[in-house]
């Protein structure tokens, strides 16, 4: 049985991740504080990164990573109040190789998203 070589991290690329994880960190600081508005702001520059990384990593032949990037990106958006995008990005993940339960959490997740943007639009529709 041969092992398949696993392509290293290119130097921009690493760079991408460490600040995306320095957007991840500030957001849920920022959230916990209660400081909304700066924190939407970082979800979705975490978010975008993410959405940046995805592809990257595909490239390298890590889809499961990318499917997981993606994730995270979708869940970002969510926070930051892109219901459209995060649910289209839940829906690319599940295109993606995910095990059987992370498959559950992101429908899940998708369905989630799906609520609350049908109670947004539904609360605009109103205003």
């Amino acid at each position: 049985m041969s092992k398949t070589r696993v392509k290293p991290y290119p130097k921009h690329l690493r760079r991408l991740m460490t600040e995306k994880t320095k957007n991840l960190t500030q957001a849920r600081t920022c959230s916990d504080l209660g400081m909304e508005e700066l924190a939407v702001h970082l979800w979705n520059s975490a978010a975008g990164h993410e959405e940046r990384i995805a592809p990257m990593l595909e490239t390298l032949d890590r889809h499961l990573e990318a499917a997981l990037h993606r994730v995270s990106a979708a869940n970002c958006y969510q926070k930051g109040g892109d219901l459209s995008r995060a649910a289209n990005l839940y829906r690319a993940a599940l295109a993606g190789p995910l095990s059987e339960q992370t498959r559950q959490d992101v429908q899940g997740m998708l369905a989630a998203c799906l609520r609350q943007l049908a109670r947004s639009s539904v609360t605009a529709a109103l205003s």
